[in-house]
Order: C-alpha cells, then sequence, then structure tokens
C-alpha cells in the first residue's frame, strides 16, 4: 500500500522512536525533526554532537577518497560531528529510500535526483529546507525549478549532469555548413544533409546521453512543452508539444538520419568519438570518457557545442539531470545533517565533490579548479545554466511514471504503437499515478 504524507505525518514519530539505535536516525544534536517545520540551519558549530548517515549514488570508486577524505574529514574536524557513508547505485536508491520509509530506517541526509524531490516530500519523507538560506546562495532560477513541492523547498542541487549538442567542425565544413541550427526544423535539414558515406547526420538516441524517455522529454521542452501542470497534478506530456517530439524523432529515423539501431559496444567509444555520427546529443559526463578514449576530442577548436534550438519559435534548452541534497525528516540529529548540507553546499566543497564525479556544479561561483575548467563541456554547461530548464518530473507521481515511460516511448520509436496510442498511453499512466498519489 503507498505510503502518503498523512499517513506518515501521523506515525513519524512512532517510525522515528523504533529507528534510534539504527545509523540511518544517528543521534546528537537537535533531536527529532518536525517534517512540517524547516530546518535550522544557524545552529552554531560548538553545538554539534553526535553522528549522522549520508546516503549517496555518486562518489564511486576513485571519488569516494575525495569525499572521506576532502569532504566528510573537514566537517568532522571542524564541528566533532562523524558521518558514515551508505553508497547505493542509481538503479537501486528509489528502492533504497522506499525501503527506509517502510522501516523508518533513513539517512538524515539523502542524494537522490532531478524529479525525485516531489515525491519524497509528499510522502513526508524530505523536510523543509529554509528560502531565505537558498535564496542566499545566489542559484539561477532553471537549477532550483526542482527543488520545490506546493511552494516549498525540499531540496539543493549539488551536482548537475547537463546535455546538449556536439558537432563534429569538419563534417559539417565538408557539407558546406557553418554554422549551428537555429532552429529545429534546421536541425533536421543538416542532419539529413550530414547522413551518409557510412555517417549518420545525428546520434540522439545511442545512450551515451541518457534514456529514450530522457530524449523525449529534451524534445518536449523544446517544442514548448513540460510534462506535468505546475501543481503536479495533470499530466502536459500527452499534449501537442509532445506529439511534436515524437514525431520529429519518428521523421528522423524514416529519413535515416536518427538510427535508432546505432550502439557502441560496452566499453567502446561512442559513436560520435568514432565518427560515425557528425552530430551527438552529449552529456558534461561524457568528458571523462573523452579524456580516456578518445583526446583527440579535448583539444580546443575540436568539437562544437550547440543548446538544443528550438521548435516553437522560442529559447534554446538544456537537458539538466543531476544529484540533490535533501534532509530527512525522519532525522534524529537535525542540527548536524543541515550543517552537513550547507558544508556539502560551501564553494569549494561544491569545486572539490564535483571535480571527483566529473560533474557540474550548480553555480559558476566557485574557487579555481583546474579538472573542472579543463572540461570544455562543463564550461560551456555553466555558461548556459539560465537555459537548463528541459528536466524531468514536476509531480509527486513521477518515480511511479519514470519507471513505465521509456518502455511507452521505445514502443512508439520502433514502430508498435501509433504517435496517438503512445499519448494516449502516456496519459493513461500519468493520471493512474497521480490517482495514487
Amino acid at each position: 500500500m503507498p505510503v502518503s504524507r498523512r499517513t506518515l505525518l501521523t506515525a513519524s514519530g512512532a517510525i522515528a522512536a523504533g529507528a534510534a539505535t539504527l545509523t540511518a536516525a544517528a543521534c546528537g544534536s537537535g533531536g527529532e525533526m518536525d517534517p512540517e517545520e524547516p530546518v535550522d540551519l544557524d545552529v552554531p558549530d560548538s553545538a554539534l554532537t553526535g553522528s549522522i548517515g549520508l546516503l549517496t549514488p555518486d562518489f564511486v570508486g576513485d571519488a569516494r577518497a575525495p569525499l572521506d577524505e576532502e569532504i566528510i574529514a573537514p566537517f568532522t574536524e571542524r564541528t566533532g560531528v562523524s558521518v558514515s557513508v551508505d553508497q547505493v547505485d542509481w538503479n537501486k536508491l528509489n528502492e533504497k529510500i522506499s525501503t527506509g520509509i517502510a522501516g523508518g530506517i533513513i539517512a538524515d541526509v539523502i542524494m537522490t535526483g532531478v524529479g525525485w524531490t516531489q515525491p519524497f516530500a509528499e510522502k513526508g519523507i524530505f523536510a523543509e529546507i529554509p528560502a531565505d538560506f537558498i535564496e542566499s546562495l545566489g542559484f539561477d532560477e532553471s537549477v532550483l525549478v526542482s527543488t520545490r513541492f506546493e511552494g516549498k523547498y525540499y531540496s539543493l542541487p549539488q551536482a548537475l549532469d547537463l546535455r546538449f549538442l556536439c558537432t563534429h567542425p569538419d563534417l559539417l565544413a565538408a557539407r558546406g555548413i557553418t554554422e549551428g541550427p537555429a532552429s529545429l526544423d534546421e536541425l533536421a535539414a543538416m542532419a539529413l544533409e550530414l547522413t551518409g558515406d557510412g555517417v549518420v547526420g545525428l546520434d540522439y538516441l545511442s545512450g551515451s546521453a541518457g534514456s529514450a524517455r530522457q530524449a523525449f522529454v529534451f524534445l518536449l521542452y523544446a517544442f514548448g512543452g513540460r510534462m506535468f501542470s505546475e501543481d503536479g497534478l495533470n499530466p502536459m506530456l500527452h499534449e501537442e508539444p509532445g506529439r511534436l517530439a515524437l514525431q520529429w524523432m519518428l521523421d528522423r529515423i524514416s529519413e535515416g538520419s536518427i538510427d535508432y539501431d546505432l550502439q557502441a559496444a560496452e566499453g567502446q567509444p561512442s559513436p560520435f568519438q568514432q565518427r560515425k555520427a557528425a552530430i551527438s546529443l552529449v552529456s558534461t559526463g561524457n568528458w571523462v570518457t573523452w579524456t580516456q578514449m578518445t583526446p583527440e576530442l579535448c583539444e580546443e577548436g575540436a568539437v562544437d557545442l550547440h543548446l538544443m534550438p528550438s521548435g516553437a519559435g522560442g529559447d534554446p534548452v538544456m537537458f539538466q539531470g543531476g544529484t540533490f541534497l535533501s534532509l530527512s525528516s525522519l532525522s534524529k540529529n537535525k542540527d548536524a545533517a543541515g550543517a552537513f548540507m550547507k558544508h556539502m553546499l560551501d564553494p569549494e566543497i561544491l569545486g572539490i565533490a564535483n571535480a571527483a564525479t566529473g560533474k557540474v556544479p550548480p553555480t559558476p561561483d566557485i574557487p579555481p579548479n583546474e579538472q573542472i575548467e579543463s572540461s570544455l563541456l562543463t564550461q560551456f554547461g555553466l555558461q548556459n545554466l539560465p537555459y537548463a530548464g528541459a528536466t524531468e518530473g514536476g509531480s509527486a507521481a513521477y518515480m511511479e511514471v519514470r519507471t513505465n515511460l521509456d518502455g511507452i516511448v521505445e514502443t512508439c520509436l520502433t514502430g508498435r504503437a501509433s504517435v496517438q496510442q503512445t499519448l494516449d498511453d502516456m496519459k493513461a499512466l500519468c493520471d493512474g499515478a497521480i490517482s495514487r498519489i
């Protein structure tokens, strides 16, 4: 049975009490958190005690040492608060949190993805973050859109994964193309012109920058649409912009300028890296792979970068994924949890963390960092943050929607469902999920 916000708020005292001896509900200063009250972020370090738990899908492999030694250690030294880390794969994170909701075993500080805030805030799992603190950070509104639920803040961006278009300028120049596309019609014409001689014009679906679901959402925003209404209670992805987004991809597949079957073997360079695609959807996270496999692409002038042009006569857009920080409403050490969140958002710590994970800080206002500054993809993303409005989510029902939306989009792109049937299936999926909130 789904857990509603009302149910959880009624039971939160009993759940938290039962979890008092567990690491996830660490003991210390501040006492149990009231989910209806924003956390106090002005508690002095001298008043902090005890321990807290951090749940994160990031900082894997070589990135774990910087988390322990350069992020957590200074915080512990300054405050005396110890931090235990529970690292879980992205594909198991939702299950981990959901299981914790049922058992009251929730970390004090939780890192999740774009679109996750509203579902867990609705359940009363995420604590409210004071608006005045968030406004003091000076973050662009584009990176704060996904942090709110019912007009209040329940998360903050810690690391971004931004997506846009990348071209091989020499392949374009060979066809007489010297400028990037100013509209989706121009992008379609350009992709067709570049297709041939073993090269696909546009690699949009190979997966190097996300899933079919995310590819659809990106175009949905480019055509002026959005996934849900402002209050998250009505789906909008099935409306006209959604139809245009699906049809645009289908038309490119029909022309051959997008090849649905274009893939790279696991562990091999992407089609764009192999010069099998003239234009590609890329992610800022692709830079690490480029430096390891195709360092020639990392040279100045080797590639050109472009925002996704509008299909509706508006501004271009950039897709925004990433990792967001939230505080557990079941925390037994809310003051220390809030202090650690503030620590994670310190400009110097943001630079260290994002350099370690290969992601993008949510603001360009960080101290000089050679690793971040050397990534042309990261720098392009930071320069264009105001355009990063294409995001997943927007409804408390989204965790259920995202699980099934990929299959619906793929069924359409492989010709097993019409555009209209796909739109109807999207609406039915969203309506059903919203009815169960």
